[in-house]
């Protein structure tokens, strides 16, 4: 078992070749009945209905008022059972939210478990094959299965393998040459790559579209879920008041703001809010942040005695033209 601990080494091997990444910032949780996607569509942001086997896709539970409750992945392994990963931190509740409405459906919820790990780089393809596991469909919206009990599917940064049999693939791919990276380097490429996370940038106090979650998460033509008037009356009026954006700081060397950390403009007006910062080792100290509609790109903003420039993010992963 090879293991990459420097950070810098690990990411440089996520950019030429491939890593994996254990998950236990993840947890799965199993659904079964023959009502499971006719439910989750009645409860979720997305629309399940329809659904087959080998399809995954991305929703949201939401408060009543539209704000971001709990955020979570679907694969379909068939159309009675589906496997669900969301944050360890949340799935616990997700469980027991998803569980509490079920009397009306012929619906089992699992316990939550661990059973995630991500293949970053461009070897990943590869890795599998020598590891003897498929290659997931190219684009959004397909899974394969893999083993039972284990799907690979496309995810934000490379390709996930998720299921009680994770653990497994792991020892697969390190036996093929593949070495393990830190949970770290997942991070950096994270908020690198602009993609919000629950309990930082995906919270109670956020609703989809200031975190760019609508297309992604959100079924746009779906109604009659909890949420969906805020939801639709948003879109409707066709502005935020504030948006997901990411921060460059002028020196690269500086400590990470924590999260929450406020932001102000120049003269001291309230520019937003800090989610989620990391020292690259590539484009120094960056984040993630919350920033008000009237703060522009390039803007200069200050979190505390630290002076950063706003960055917009792009469409799609990587599209964060830091450099620019």
């Amino acid at each position: 078992m090879t293991t990459l601990a420097d950070p810098s080494a690990a990411l440089a091997g996520s950019r030429t070749g491939v890593v994996a990444v254990e998950r236990p910032d993840l947890a799965v949780l199993r659904l079964n009945g023959a009502d499971v996607l006719r439910y989750l569509h009645s409860v979720s942001s997305q629309h399940t209905a329809d659904l087959q086997a080998g399809d995954t896709t991305r929703a949201l539970l939401l408060s009543p008022k539209g704000k971001i409750e709990f955020a979570f992945r679907v694969a379909v392994l068939d159309v009675r059972t589906l496997l669900l990963d969301t944050e360890a931190e949340a799935a616990r509740g997700l469980a027991e939210r998803l569980a509490r409405f079920v009397f009306r459906y012929d619906v089992r919820v699992g316990d939550p478990g661990p059973g995630v790990v991500s293949l970053l780089g461009p070897g990943a393809a590869g890795a599998l094959a020598a590891a003897g596991l498929p290659l997931p469909p190219a684009g959004a919206g397909k899974a394969v299965l893999a083993t039972e009990g284990l799907v690979a599917v496309r995810g934000e940064l490379g390709v996930d393998l998720v299921g009680e049999q994770a653990a497994g693939a792991l020892e697969a791919l390190e036996r093929g040459g593949v070495a393990r990276a830190p949970l770290e380097v997942w991070e950096l490429l994270r908020v690198e790559r602009g993609v919000p996370r629950w309990g930082r940038e995906l919270t109670d106090d956020v609703i989809a579209e200031e975190a760019g979650l609508l297309g992604s998460h959100v079924h746009l033509d779906k109604g009659c879920y909890p949420g969906q008037e805020t939801v639709a009356r948003v879109r409707n009026l066709g502005q935020v008041q504030r948006r997901l954006a990411g921060l460059r700081f002028e020196d690269p060397e500086c400590e990470p703001p924590p999260p929450r950390t406020d932001l102000l403009t120049g003269d001291g007006r309230r520019a937003g809010q800090i989610r989620s910062a990391v020292r690259h080792p590539e484009l120094g100290t960056i984040a993630l942040a919350y920033v008000r509609r009237t703060v522009g790109s390039g803007e200069r903003v200050l979190a505390g005695p630290l002076a950063a420039t706003v960055v917009e993010l792009g469409a799609g992963a990587g599209a964060i033209e830091w450099l620019a």
